[in-house]
């Protein structure tokens, strides 16, 4: 399993590799742009993380990549902290793609869903953002090694709370949300995906309860309740170093975020951005976590308390998923409930649910993805009106990979299978033009 998992990760950064080459000779100016020493030519944020490796300061941008690079590389100039921070975070990305795996494993029964979407999550267009010198890179690191200790948590939920083995994973998980905290805003994230991750698994267990009796309520709380305890102490210990030395230096605890409301990101109700594209990358951003959040719900209720149908979806509903999301959710909704609520008998196509299906109501892993993807649209909508870096954080990290197969594993594998190779080729073209966008400096994500 071992030589199987490292070949098939070489195999799936080739393709990374291959698309970047294709790119590359279509465009040579690709590689001047990734090895730039001009710093006109720095990508965007590049710029910043570059100048914050040089001279440490207290600003919107988290303190932990600046330091690691400062540390790693002792760069001396702007120019060489931002080719280093393309460098280190390329050797980042590249080692998350067997650890991707590697966590599918740990979750996924089918090998094959497994493979295709960490072919998903490496060549995803927005996984250009893990190599050229954004938080991605150690950000993604680092949710998988926490996901990597979440599905250990479950996997020892029986050893008792007191052992060396569990406490060793519970410092593990504190110790790993501390990190993602210092890198990238992650405290109001994680708080509300971790909670919410409990808060459904017990709600779930009520209505399963409910109908088969027994109660898991102290061991969902044993060890659930313990991991969300710790993601959150660590996620707010994160933020006190960083706010404690922003005290220090400008005398603000809260500069990060006052800095990001100067940037002219603040609350507010925008409701064109739900009915009118700015991109469709970014409108599809928007609602694929609402859209697998509500998929998820059903296959739990009908997997373990109620059973529901589920039908195939026709090709304009597909069309629809992903060119006008509002328009799915109407029509495949009218559908669906015209085949559960309905007296009238439906000739429409139902797709059966796997064994695996029922996995997903008790798992706080997928349960702490799917939240932790939704809470970055909802407030990106919410607070800025430009939808800026919607789509790299949906997309360029783990979580909604981590969603997708598992939802993909709830359905039969041939079905799933033909869809996701699709995806895949069309990400793997996606991913050339966002390299080609990337050497005209034109903003992706």
């Amino acid at each position: 399993m071992k030589f199987s998992l490292f070949l098939v990760s070489i195999l799936i950064i080739l393709g990374f590799i291959a698309c970047t080459v294709i790119a590359a000779i279509i465009n040579p100016h690709i590689l001047t742009s990734f090895f730039s020493n001009s710093p006109s030519k720095l990508f965007y944020d590049v710029e910043h993380y570059a100048n914050s490796a040089i001279h440490q300061t207290c600003n919107a941008f988290y303190p932990l990549w600046p330091w690691l690079i400062n540390r790693l590389g002792k760069p001396q100039t702007v120019d060489e902290a931002a080719l280093y921070f393309r460098v280190f975070g390329s050797l980042f990305s590249l080692i998350g793609v067997p650890l991707f795996l590697f966590l599918l494993l740990r979750n996924i029964k089918s090998y094959k869903i497994a493979i295709l979407v960490t072919g998903l999550y490496a060549i995803c267009p927005l996984a250009i953002f893990r190599v050229i010198g954004y938080t991605e890179g150690i950000f993604s690191f680092l949710s998988l090694l926490l996901l990597i200790v979440l599905t250990d948590l479950k996997i020892n939920s029986q050893v008792p709370i007191g052992t060396s083995k569990l406490i060793y994973l519970l410092i593990s998980t504190f110790l790993l949300s501390l990190l993602l905290s210092l890198t990238r805003p992650f405290l109001i994230q994680s708080l509300f995906a971790s909670i919410s991750a409990l808060g459904s698994i017990l709600v779930i267990n009520w209505g399963i309860n409910r109908i088969k009796n027994g109660s898991d309520y102290w061991k969902i709380l044993k060890i659930h309740g313990v991991s969300t305890l710790m993601i959150c102490f660590g996620a707010i210990a994160g933020y006190c170093i960083y706010g404690y030395y922003c005290l220090g230096v400008r005398g603000d605890f809260l500069a990060p975020f006052h800095d990001q409301k100067a940037w002219g990101k603040q609350l507010g109700f925008y409701p064109q951005l739900f009915f009118i594209p700015l991109t469709y990358a970014d409108f599809i951003s928007i609602y694929l976590p609402f859209i697998a959040l509500i998929v998820a719900w059903l296959i739990a209720i009908s997997s373990n308390i109620r059973k529901l149908s589920f039908i195939i979806p026709n090709l304009w509903q597909w069309v629809f998923l992903f060119a006008y999301p509002p328009a799915f959710i109407a029509y495949y909704g009218f559908d669906f409930q015209k085949k559960n609520l309905s007296k009238v008998p439906s000739k429409l196509q139902e797709i059966g649910l796997t064994q695996s299906s029922q996995k997903i109501a008790t798992s706080y892993t997928f349960w702490f993805c799917i939240y932790f993807a939704l809470i970055h649209s909802i407030i990106i909508v919410f607070s800025d009106e430009k939808l800026t870096s919607l789509r790299r954080f949906i997309f360029g990290t783990p979580y909604f990979f981590v969603v997708v197969a598992y939802l993909s594993q709830c359905f039969p594998s041939r079905m799933v299978s033909k869809l996701l190779l699709w995806i895949l080729g069309l990400s793997s073209i996606g991913l050339v033009q966002y390299w080609l966008d990337y050497s005209n400096y034109v903003w992706i994500g």
